[in-house]
């Protein structure tokens, strides 16, 4: 028997399925399938794909080998809106926010990437988009003045580039390499259903293990040789919504995982978890591609005083929506690289 954890969508879902159904929206070759812990997979066309309501994006294109690849205004569908009509299905667990969810994005070329769970229902519908037209920004003027053509012409003559679609989209990267092109498959993984839960007021850890895929698993029980950071959160939970302002300061995730030794990889997800089963999952991009991820901290003080109840350190996301992604009394943090699979 399973047990559904499925958000509450409202009618204008049904509607969308129904539309898409009655429309014949299977009747040509799928460009992009949507499987996984889902209720609803789906396989949906180009041409489906017009039939949302889209939003328009800028992408300025510069991956971390400092390839330029152009800069365009895209117009698409909010990943969001298709992973909600695809609903979620977690398998039967104890734990049943989707919170420690995986999105892993393939193309036609054998590249993925993966994204988190918050940081697609989480953050701004923007944020994340599977894309379908492109148009080049193009400048108002020659730079003559600064470079010769042999420097700026190989820069134009990217804006009249073939781009592949569908396109992933993720606007808040600052560099874009997780922006694939000819999109074939988004799936959503649940890495641990059978993880347990043992909920509970007094549960606690004086420390946390980096472990995993990693190069050095450390223990760490103090973050004092590590840079310190400020971090104020708007704490807002979907569930219990706003209890106030709070003011952290710890260590950025960032430099833990580079002191464990992870490599760059954008298969890679962390999966930080407490004693009592609580666990939230985060993306190699969220950590180290976004313009999100420098803020992303292990807190052990609050207010200027040391984390005691709960545990003595927790993991922070102050540029987050919501709070629900917060973990307190961090035990454990599991870096894990989900391989990519042949048949896509």
């Amino acid at each position: 028997m399973k047990k559904r954890v499925m958000l509450s969508y409202g009618p204008l879902i049904f509607f969308l399925l129904f539309f898409l159904t009655a429309s014949g929206w299977t009747a040509s070759a799928p460009a992009i399938s949507i499987t996984g812990v889902v209720k609803q997979p789906l396989n949906l066309t180009l041409e489906d794909l017009k039939k949302f309501e889209t939003i328009t994006v800028r992408l300025n294109e510069i991956t971390r080998d400092h390839q330029f690849n152009g800069v365009f205004h895209y117009r698409g569908i909010p990943l969001k809106t298709l992973l909600e009509l695809a609903f979620v299905e977690k398998e039967e667990s104890a734990f049943k926010k989707p919170i420690d969810l995986a999105i892993v994005v393939r193309n036609k070329d054998g590249k993925q990437a993966v994204l988190s769970w918050g940081e697609v229902f989480y953050g701004n519908p923007f944020e994340v988009v599977l894309a379908f037209t492109a148009t080049p920004i193009i400048p108002h003027h020659d730079c003559n003045r600064c470079h010769g053509p042999e420097v700026f012409q190989k820069w134009l003559d990217v804006l009249s580039r073939k781009v592949g679609y569908p396109k992933l989209v993720v606007t808040n990267d600052f560099y874009t390499d997780r922006s694939l092109e000819k999109i074939v498959n988004i799936e959503v993984v649940d890495l641990h259903p059978k993880m347990p839960v043992k909920r509970s007021s007094d549960f606690s850890s004086p420390s946390f293990m980096i472990t995993g895929d990693v190069t050095q698993p450390l223990t760490i029980t103090d973050l004092s040789s590590y840079p310190r950071i400020e971090a104020t959160t708007k704490e807002i939970g979907d569930g219990k919504g706003y209890h106030g302002m709070k003011f952290f300061s710890g260590a950025p995730l960032s430099e833990l995982l580079k002191k464990a030794g992870v490599t760059p990889d954008l298969n890679k997800v962390f999966l930080i978890s407490a004693p009592d089963g609580y666990r939230s999952l985060l993306s190699y991009g969220e950590v180290f591609l976004s313009s999100y991820g420098k803020n992303i901290t292990i807190a052990d003080r609050e207010s200027n005083q040391p984390i005691q109840k709960n545990g003595k350190f927790v993991l922070i996301l102050p540029d987050s929506l919501a709070a629900d992604g917060s973990v307190k009394a961090v035990s454990k943090i599991e870096v894990i690289t989900l391989k990519p699979k042949s048949n896509f």
